[in-house]
Protein backbone atom coordinates (compact mmCIF):
# COMPACT_ATOMS: atom_id res chain seq x y z
CA UNK A 1 0.00 0.00 0.00
CA UNK A 2 2.59 2.70 1.14
CA UNK A 3 4.12 1.72 -2.69
CA UNK A 4 1.36 2.40 -4.52
CA UNK A 5 1.15 5.89 -2.53
CA UNK A 6 4.03 6.67 -3.51
CA UNK A 7 3.14 5.73 -6.77
CA UNK A 8 -0.29 7.21 -7.46
CA UNK A 9 2.04 10.84 -5.78
CA UNK A 10 4.12 11.18 -8.53
CA UNK A 11 1.27 9.87 -11.13
CA UNK A 12 -0.61 12.83 -9.42
CA UNK A 13 2.29 15.19 -9.72
CA UNK A 14 1.10 16.34 -12.99
CA UNK A 15 -0.88 18.71 -11.13
CA UNK A 16 1.76 21.45 -10.31
CA UNK A 17 4.92 22.70 -11.70
CA UNK A 18 5.56 24.18 -7.65
CA UNK A 19 5.71 22.86 -4.46
CA UNK A 20 2.20 22.96 -3.00
CA UNK A 21 1.16 22.54 0.43
CA UNK A 22 -0.75 20.12 2.30
CA UNK A 23 -4.25 20.87 2.81
CA UNK A 24 -6.05 19.63 5.65
CA UNK A 25 -7.97 17.66 3.92
CA UNK A 26 -5.34 15.57 2.51
CA UNK A 27 -5.62 11.86 3.06
CA UNK A 28 -1.94 9.78 2.33
CA UNK A 29 1.33 11.16 1.52
CA UNK A 30 2.37 14.35 2.54
CA UNK A 31 1.64 17.07 -0.43
CA UNK A 32 4.76 19.13 0.92
CA UNK A 33 6.79 17.50 -3.10
CA UNK A 34 7.60 19.22 -6.13
CA UNK A 35 5.02 18.01 -9.02
CA UNK A 36 6.25 17.90 -12.04
CA UNK A 37 3.33 17.90 -15.05
CA UNK A 38 3.15 21.12 -17.67
CA UNK A 39 -0.78 20.32 -18.05
CA UNK A 40 -2.45 20.63 -14.82
CA UNK A 41 -0.09 22.80 -13.28
CA UNK A 42 -0.95 25.86 -14.03
CA UNK A 43 -4.72 25.98 -12.75
CA UNK A 44 -6.72 24.58 -9.79
CA UNK A 45 -7.24 20.89 -9.35
CA UNK A 46 -9.12 18.93 -6.96
CA UNK A 47 -8.93 15.45 -6.77
CA UNK A 48 -10.80 12.54 -4.55
CA UNK A 49 -10.42 8.85 -4.30
CA UNK A 50 -12.79 6.97 -2.36
CA UNK A 51 -12.91 3.02 -1.62
CA UNK A 52 -16.41 2.02 -1.89
CA UNK A 53 -15.57 -1.67 -0.65
CA UNK A 54 -13.90 -0.42 2.69
CA UNK A 55 -15.49 3.17 2.84
CA UNK A 56 -12.65 4.97 3.56
CA UNK A 57 -10.60 7.64 1.61
CA UNK A 58 -7.83 6.64 -0.30
CA UNK A 59 -6.73 9.95 -1.30
CA UNK A 60 -7.88 13.58 -1.54
CA UNK A 61 -5.54 16.44 -2.82
CA UNK A 62 -7.90 20.01 -2.39
CA UNK A 63 -11.20 18.06 -2.00
CA UNK A 64 -12.33 21.10 0.32
CA UNK A 65 -12.23 23.51 -1.85
CA UNK A 66 -14.96 24.77 -4.45
CA UNK A 67 -14.76 24.39 -8.08
CA UNK A 68 -17.59 25.15 -10.78
CA UNK A 69 -18.99 21.78 -12.01
CA UNK A 70 -20.49 22.25 -15.10
CA UNK A 71 -22.19 19.26 -16.17
CA UNK A 72 -21.14 17.38 -13.12
CA UNK A 73 -23.90 19.30 -11.85
CA UNK A 74 -26.17 16.57 -13.58
CA UNK A 75 -25.03 14.02 -11.09
CA UNK A 76 -27.00 15.94 -8.54
CA UNK A 77 -30.09 16.47 -10.66
CA UNK A 78 -29.65 12.27 -11.46
CA UNK A 79 -29.98 11.66 -7.48
CA UNK A 80 -33.26 14.27 -7.51
CA UNK A 81 -34.91 12.07 -10.08
CA UNK A 82 -33.90 8.56 -8.33
CA UNK A 83 -35.03 9.94 -4.73
CA UNK A 84 -38.90 11.26 -5.84
CA UNK A 85 -39.94 10.53 -9.61
CA UNK A 86 -40.50 6.72 -8.97
CA UNK A 87 -40.28 4.33 -12.17
CA UNK A 88 -42.07 6.74 -14.98
CA UNK A 89 -42.11 9.92 -15.82
CA UNK A 90 -45.97 11.71 -15.58
CA UNK A 91 -46.46 12.92 -18.87
CA UNK A 92 -49.04 15.46 -17.57
CA UNK A 93 -52.15 16.03 -15.33
CA UNK A 94 -55.84 16.32 -16.19
CA UNK A 95 -59.15 16.05 -14.73
CA UNK A 96 -62.46 16.15 -16.95
CA UNK A 97 -65.65 18.36 -15.89
CA UNK A 98 -68.91 18.24 -17.54
CA UNK A 99 -68.00 18.02 -21.80
CA UNK A 100 -64.28 19.29 -21.23
CA UNK A 101 -60.95 17.87 -20.05
CA UNK A 102 -58.85 20.17 -18.72
CA UNK A 103 -55.04 19.56 -18.68
CA UNK A 104 -51.74 21.21 -17.38
CA UNK A 105 -48.08 19.94 -18.16
CA UNK A 106 -45.58 18.59 -14.92
CA UNK A 107 -41.93 19.76 -16.62
CA UNK A 108 -42.03 16.27 -18.96
CA UNK A 109 -39.35 17.05 -21.56
CA UNK A 110 -40.02 13.72 -23.75
CA UNK A 111 -43.37 15.44 -25.52
CA UNK A 112 -42.87 15.16 -29.20
CA UNK A 113 -39.07 15.68 -28.33
CA UNK A 114 -37.00 14.80 -31.43
CA UNK A 115 -34.58 13.89 -29.82
CA UNK A 116 -36.49 10.93 -27.80
CA UNK A 117 -39.53 10.75 -29.78
CA UNK A 118 -42.35 10.19 -26.89
CA UNK A 119 -45.81 11.06 -28.26
CA UNK A 120 -48.10 9.24 -25.59
CA UNK A 121 -49.90 12.57 -24.74
CA UNK A 122 -50.83 13.83 -27.83
CA UNK A 123 -52.31 10.66 -28.64
CA UNK A 124 -53.69 10.80 -25.90
CA UNK A 125 -55.49 14.41 -26.12
CA UNK A 126 -56.07 12.68 -29.91
CA UNK A 127 -58.03 9.82 -28.74
CA UNK A 128 -60.22 11.97 -26.21
CA UNK A 129 -63.86 13.21 -27.49
CA UNK A 130 -64.15 16.09 -24.51
CA UNK A 131 -63.06 19.80 -25.40
CA UNK A 132 -59.64 20.15 -24.70
CA UNK A 133 -58.47 23.31 -22.51
CA UNK A 134 -55.10 23.81 -21.19
CA UNK A 135 -54.22 25.40 -17.71
CA UNK A 136 -50.88 26.73 -18.09
CA UNK A 137 -50.58 25.94 -14.12
CA UNK A 138 -48.27 27.02 -11.59
CA UNK A 139 -45.40 27.74 -14.00
CA UNK A 140 -42.85 29.92 -11.77
CA UNK A 141 -39.46 29.05 -13.05
CA UNK A 142 -37.65 31.66 -15.49
CA UNK A 143 -37.28 30.48 -18.86
CA UNK A 144 -33.59 30.70 -18.56
CA UNK A 145 -32.01 29.13 -15.72
CA UNK A 146 -29.97 31.59 -12.87
CA UNK A 147 -26.61 32.38 -14.49
CA UNK A 148 -27.37 31.55 -17.53
CA UNK A 149 -25.17 33.16 -20.78
CA UNK A 150 -27.95 35.54 -22.80
CA UNK A 151 -26.05 35.05 -25.44
CA UNK A 152 -26.07 31.47 -25.73
CA UNK A 153 -30.05 31.89 -26.62
CA UNK A 154 -29.42 30.83 -30.16
CA UNK A 155 -27.50 27.55 -28.75
CA UNK A 156 -29.19 23.94 -28.93
CA UNK A 157 -27.90 23.48 -25.46
CA UNK A 158 -29.63 26.15 -23.86
CA UNK A 159 -33.30 26.04 -24.63
CA UNK A 160 -35.85 27.84 -22.81
CA UNK A 161 -37.72 25.98 -19.89
CA UNK A 162 -41.58 25.19 -19.53
CA UNK A 163 -44.63 23.35 -17.38
CA UNK A 164 -45.55 21.50 -21.25
CA UNK A 165 -42.72 21.33 -23.70
CA UNK A 166 -42.97 20.83 -27.04
CA UNK A 167 -40.06 19.72 -29.63
CA UNK A 168 -37.80 19.99 -26.80
CA UNK A 169 -38.60 23.98 -27.46
CA UNK A 170 -36.23 23.58 -30.59
CA UNK A 171 -36.49 23.56 -33.75
CA UNK A 172 -34.44 21.29 -35.77
CA UNK A 173 -33.52 22.74 -39.32
CA UNK A 174 -31.65 20.02 -41.52
CA UNK A 175 -30.61 19.25 -44.70
CA UNK A 176 -30.69 15.60 -45.53
CA UNK A 177 -29.57 16.29 -49.32
CA UNK A 178 -28.17 19.58 -50.63
CA UNK A 179 -30.24 22.14 -51.02
CA UNK A 180 -32.88 20.22 -49.26
CA UNK A 181 -34.16 21.95 -46.42
CA UNK A 182 -36.85 20.85 -43.34
CA UNK A 183 -37.60 21.68 -40.48
CA UNK A 184 -40.07 21.19 -37.41
CA UNK A 185 -42.43 21.90 -36.17
CA UNK A 186 -43.57 23.55 -39.47
CA UNK A 187 -45.21 26.38 -37.52
CA UNK A 188 -42.50 28.69 -37.44
CA UNK A 189 -41.75 30.94 -40.47
CA UNK A 190 -38.02 30.72 -42.02
CA UNK A 191 -36.12 34.53 -43.48
CA UNK A 192 -33.99 34.02 -45.98
CA UNK A 193 -32.11 37.05 -45.19
CA UNK A 194 -28.19 37.13 -43.45
CA UNK A 195 -25.15 37.36 -45.12
CA UNK A 196 -22.75 35.01 -45.17
CA UNK A 197 -21.24 31.69 -47.39
CA UNK A 198 -22.39 29.05 -45.22
CA UNK A 199 -26.01 27.61 -44.32
CA UNK A 200 -26.86 29.01 -40.54
CA UNK A 201 -29.97 29.92 -38.52
CA UNK A 202 -30.25 32.54 -36.43
CA UNK A 203 -33.01 33.93 -34.36
CA UNK A 204 -34.15 37.17 -33.61
CA UNK A 205 -33.24 37.44 -29.41
CA UNK A 206 -36.79 38.69 -28.36
CA UNK A 207 -39.25 37.32 -30.92
CA UNK A 208 -39.82 33.46 -32.91
CA UNK A 209 -38.38 35.47 -36.38
CA UNK A 210 -36.02 33.09 -37.66
CA UNK A 211 -33.45 34.12 -40.33
CA UNK A 212 -30.96 32.15 -42.80
CA UNK A 213 -28.11 32.91 -44.73
CA UNK A 214 -29.71 33.45 -48.20
CA UNK A 215 -27.54 30.43 -49.86
CA UNK A 216 -28.51 26.67 -50.69
CA UNK A 217 -28.03 24.63 -47.50
CA UNK A 218 -25.39 21.53 -47.24
CA UNK A 219 -26.11 18.35 -47.38
CA UNK A 220 -26.08 16.73 -43.82
CA UNK A 221 -26.69 19.84 -42.16
CA UNK A 222 -28.56 20.23 -38.98
CA UNK A 223 -29.17 22.75 -36.38
CA UNK A 224 -31.34 22.82 -33.56
CA UNK A 225 -32.38 26.62 -32.81
CA UNK A 226 -34.70 27.15 -29.09
CA UNK A 227 -37.81 29.03 -30.22
CA UNK A 228 -39.05 31.40 -27.37
CA UNK A 229 -41.68 29.98 -24.86
CA UNK A 230 -45.04 31.01 -23.94
CA UNK A 231 -48.49 29.26 -23.10
CA UNK A 232 -50.59 30.57 -26.66
CA UNK A 233 -47.74 29.05 -28.29
CA UNK A 234 -47.93 26.11 -26.54
CA UNK A 235 -51.63 25.76 -27.19
CA UNK A 236 -51.01 26.60 -31.37
CA UNK A 237 -48.30 24.02 -30.91
CA UNK A 238 -50.58 21.37 -29.29
CA UNK A 239 -53.15 22.38 -32.16
CA UNK A 240 -51.30 21.77 -34.88
CA UNK A 241 -50.08 18.41 -33.43
CA UNK A 242 -53.45 17.38 -32.54
CA UNK A 243 -55.63 18.71 -35.36
CA UNK A 244 -57.97 19.94 -32.25
CA UNK A 245 -59.04 23.04 -31.15
CA UNK A 246 -57.75 23.43 -27.52
CA UNK A 247 -59.12 26.09 -25.44
CA UNK A 248 -57.04 27.68 -22.23
CA UNK A 249 -58.20 28.61 -18.68
CA UNK A 250 -55.81 30.91 -16.75
CA UNK A 251 -57.21 30.16 -13.19
CA UNK A 252 -58.28 26.69 -12.08
CA UNK A 253 -57.73 24.44 -8.97
CA UNK A 254 -58.73 20.93 -8.08
CA UNK A 255 -56.49 18.61 -5.62
CA UNK A 256 -57.79 15.71 -7.44
CA UNK A 257 -56.74 14.72 -10.81
CA UNK A 258 -55.57 11.79 -13.27
CA UNK A 259 -51.91 11.47 -14.40
CA UNK A 260 -51.28 10.04 -17.64
CA UNK A 261 -47.39 8.39 -17.29
CA UNK A 262 -45.48 8.58 -20.20
CA UNK A 263 -42.10 7.01 -20.47
CA UNK A 264 -39.90 5.22 -17.93
CA UNK A 265 -37.76 7.51 -15.55
CA UNK A 266 -34.23 5.63 -16.69
CA UNK A 267 -34.73 6.42 -20.11
CA UNK A 268 -35.11 10.02 -18.77
CA UNK A 269 -31.64 10.03 -16.81
CA UNK A 270 -29.44 8.02 -19.59
CA UNK A 271 -30.46 10.90 -21.97
CA UNK A 272 -29.30 13.49 -19.50
CA UNK A 273 -26.40 11.39 -18.63
CA UNK A 274 -24.87 10.10 -21.76
CA UNK A 275 -25.44 12.98 -24.51
CA UNK A 276 -25.09 15.56 -21.57
CA UNK A 277 -28.59 16.69 -22.33
CA UNK A 278 -28.84 20.18 -20.68
CA UNK A 279 -33.01 20.72 -21.34
CA UNK A 280 -33.21 17.18 -19.75
CA UNK A 281 -31.51 17.96 -16.85
CA UNK A 282 -33.37 21.13 -16.09
CA UNK A 283 -37.11 19.98 -16.89
CA UNK A 284 -35.96 16.65 -14.47
CA UNK A 285 -35.81 19.38 -11.44
CA UNK A 286 -38.90 20.80 -13.08
CA UNK A 287 -40.48 17.37 -12.43
CA UNK A 288 -39.30 16.60 -9.30
CA UNK A 289 -40.79 20.18 -8.06
CA UNK A 290 -44.57 18.72 -9.64
CA UNK A 291 -43.90 15.72 -7.81
CA UNK A 292 -43.67 17.15 -4.65
CA UNK A 293 -46.87 18.81 -5.45
CA UNK A 294 -45.36 22.33 -5.36
CA UNK A 295 -45.26 25.18 -8.46
CA UNK A 296 -43.07 24.24 -11.25
CA UNK A 297 -39.90 25.88 -9.99
CA UNK A 298 -36.04 24.63 -10.07
CA UNK A 299 -35.73 25.77 -6.61
CA UNK A 300 -38.16 24.10 -4.97
CA UNK A 301 -37.04 20.92 -6.10
CA UNK A 302 -33.10 21.94 -5.06
CA UNK A 303 -33.87 22.96 -1.80
CA UNK A 304 -35.73 19.92 -1.26
CA UNK A 305 -33.31 17.80 -1.88
CA UNK A 306 -30.29 19.91 -0.04
CA UNK A 307 -32.67 20.18 3.04
CA UNK A 308 -34.18 16.57 2.74
CA UNK A 309 -31.22 14.25 1.04
CA UNK A 310 -28.07 16.11 1.22
CA UNK A 311 -27.73 17.77 4.47
CA UNK A 312 -24.97 15.54 5.27
CA UNK A 313 -22.60 17.24 2.77
CA UNK A 314 -19.34 17.46 3.94
CA UNK A 315 -19.52 21.52 2.61
CA UNK A 316 -22.16 23.77 1.72
CA UNK A 317 -23.19 23.70 -1.86
CA UNK A 318 -24.33 26.35 -3.75
CA UNK A 319 -26.62 24.34 -6.09
CA UNK A 320 -28.65 26.79 -8.52
CA UNK A 321 -29.64 24.82 -11.88
CA UNK A 322 -30.10 21.03 -13.06
CA UNK A 323 -27.50 21.30 -15.64
CA UNK A 324 -24.62 22.96 -14.78
CA UNK A 325 -24.86 25.86 -17.15
CA UNK A 326 -24.63 28.07 -14.68
CA UNK A 327 -21.40 29.07 -13.15
CA UNK A 328 -23.07 29.98 -9.63
CA UNK A 329 -23.16 26.52 -9.35
CA UNK A 330 -19.80 25.89 -7.12
CA UNK A 331 -19.56 22.23 -5.43
CA UNK A 332 -16.14 20.31 -3.90
CA UNK A 333 -14.95 17.23 -4.72
CA UNK A 334 -16.01 15.90 -1.43
CA UNK A 335 -19.13 16.48 -1.43
CA UNK A 336 -19.39 15.08 -5.01
CA UNK A 337 -17.98 11.87 -3.32
CA UNK A 338 -20.76 11.88 -0.64
CA UNK A 339 -23.09 12.34 -3.85
CA UNK A 340 -21.87 9.19 -5.85
CA UNK A 341 -21.89 7.28 -2.21
CA UNK A 342 -25.72 8.01 -1.72
CA UNK A 343 -26.55 7.35 -5.32
CA UNK A 344 -25.22 3.27 -5.22
CA UNK A 345 -27.21 3.35 -1.65
CA UNK A 346 -30.22 4.53 -3.62
CA UNK A 347 -30.30 2.14 -6.72
CA UNK A 348 -27.46 -0.58 -7.38
CA UNK A 349 -24.79 -0.43 -9.49
CA UNK A 350 -26.45 -2.97 -11.79
CA UNK A 351 -28.69 0.23 -12.87
CA UNK A 352 -26.59 2.93 -12.35
CA UNK A 353 -23.57 1.96 -14.13
CA UNK A 354 -25.19 1.77 -17.50
CA UNK A 355 -26.80 5.16 -16.86
CA UNK A 356 -23.82 7.07 -16.89
CA UNK A 357 -21.05 7.88 -19.68
CA UNK A 358 -18.97 4.48 -19.92
CA UNK A 359 -16.01 4.80 -20.85
CA UNK A 360 -14.82 3.52 -24.34
CA UNK A 361 -18.31 2.23 -25.27
CA UNK A 362 -20.84 5.57 -24.86
CA UNK A 363 -21.57 8.91 -24.17
CA UNK A 364 -19.08 11.86 -23.85
CA UNK A 365 -16.21 9.38 -22.81
CA UNK A 366 -16.32 6.89 -25.64
CA UNK A 367 -13.58 8.08 -26.96
CA UNK A 368 -11.64 7.07 -23.32
CA UNK A 369 -10.34 4.80 -20.85
CA UNK A 370 -10.44 2.30 -24.14
CA UNK A 371 -9.23 -1.31 -22.91
CA UNK A 372 -8.01 -3.86 -25.61
CA UNK A 373 -10.24 -6.39 -24.06
CA UNK A 374 -13.49 -3.69 -24.41
CA UNK A 375 -14.11 -4.00 -20.42
CA UNK A 376 -15.25 -0.71 -19.43
CA UNK A 377 -13.61 0.15 -16.49
CA UNK A 378 -14.86 4.09 -16.14
CA UNK A 379 -18.59 5.14 -15.44
CA UNK A 380 -18.86 8.74 -15.32
CA UNK A 381 -20.06 12.26 -15.86
CA UNK A 382 -18.15 14.66 -17.46
CA UNK A 383 -18.66 18.49 -17.05
CA UNK A 384 -17.42 21.32 -19.62
CA UNK A 385 -17.32 25.05 -19.76
CA UNK A 386 -14.79 27.78 -21.45
CA UNK A 387 -11.86 26.80 -18.97
CA UNK A 388 -13.49 23.82 -16.94
CA UNK A 389 -13.28 19.92 -17.27
CA UNK A 390 -14.63 17.87 -14.38
CA UNK A 391 -15.18 13.95 -14.36
CA UNK A 392 -16.62 12.04 -11.69
CA UNK A 393 -18.32 8.81 -11.23
CA UNK A 394 -17.06 5.24 -10.28
CA UNK A 395 -14.09 3.39 -11.39
CA UNK A 396 -13.15 -0.21 -11.12
CA UNK A 397 -9.68 -1.55 -10.95
CA UNK A 398 -7.72 -4.81 -12.27
CA UNK A 399 -7.60 -6.11 -8.77
CA UNK A 400 -11.73 -5.38 -8.23
CA UNK A 401 -12.13 -3.12 -6.09
CA UNK A 402 -14.83 0.11 -6.84
CA UNK A 403 -14.02 3.45 -6.05
CA UNK A 404 -16.05 6.91 -6.34
CA UNK A 405 -14.02 9.59 -7.84
CA UNK A 406 -13.94 13.19 -8.39
CA UNK A 407 -11.43 14.93 -10.87
CA UNK A 408 -12.19 18.45 -11.16
CA UNK A 409 -9.82 21.38 -13.13
CA UNK A 410 -10.90 24.73 -13.68
CA UNK A 411 -9.89 27.80 -14.79
CA UNK A 412 -7.13 26.41 -17.50
CA UNK A 413 -6.27 28.29 -20.76
CA UNK A 414 -4.52 25.35 -22.62
CA UNK A 415 -6.95 22.95 -25.09
CA UNK A 416 -9.70 21.00 -23.15
CA UNK A 417 -8.28 17.98 -24.87
CA UNK A 418 -4.77 18.51 -23.15
CA UNK A 419 -7.21 18.06 -19.42
CA UNK A 420 -8.83 15.29 -20.90
CA UNK A 421 -5.85 13.31 -21.46
CA UNK A 422 -4.23 13.94 -18.64
CA UNK A 423 -6.88 12.97 -16.93
CA UNK A 424 -7.57 9.56 -18.71
CA UNK A 425 -3.67 9.37 -18.12
CA UNK A 426 -4.08 9.05 -14.06
CA UNK A 427 -7.51 7.36 -13.51
CA UNK A 428 -5.72 4.54 -16.00
CA UNK A 429 -2.91 3.97 -13.14
CA UNK A 430 -5.08 4.69 -11.06
CA UNK A 431 -7.25 1.25 -12.45
CA UNK A 432 -3.75 -0.67 -13.28
CA UNK A 433 -2.19 -0.37 -10.27
CA UNK A 434 -4.60 -0.39 -7.15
Amino acid sequence: MKHFFLYLFLVLGSFACTVHRKAASVQGPPMDTLWTSAVLGPHHTGFALYDLGTGKPVYEYQADKYFTPASNTKLFTFFAGLKTLGDSVEALRYIVRNDSLIFWGTGDPTLLNLNYGGSRAIDFLKSRSETLVYWPGRFEQDAWGSGWAWDDYNDYYQAELSALPLYGNVVRFSGKQAGSLSYMPRFFELIPDLPGNRFSVRRDFMTNDFHATAVPVAGGYEQDVPYRTSPALTVKLLQEATGKSVGTVQTFSSPAYQSLRSVPSDSLYKHMLQPSDNFMAEQILLLVASRLEQPLKSSTAIDYVLKNHLADLPDKASWVDGSGLSRFNLFTPRDIIVLLTKILQTAPRERVFPLLAVGGKTGTIRNYFKTPDGEPYVFAKSGSLNGVYNLSGYLTTKSGKTFAFSFMNNNFVRPTSEIRRETERILTAVHAQY
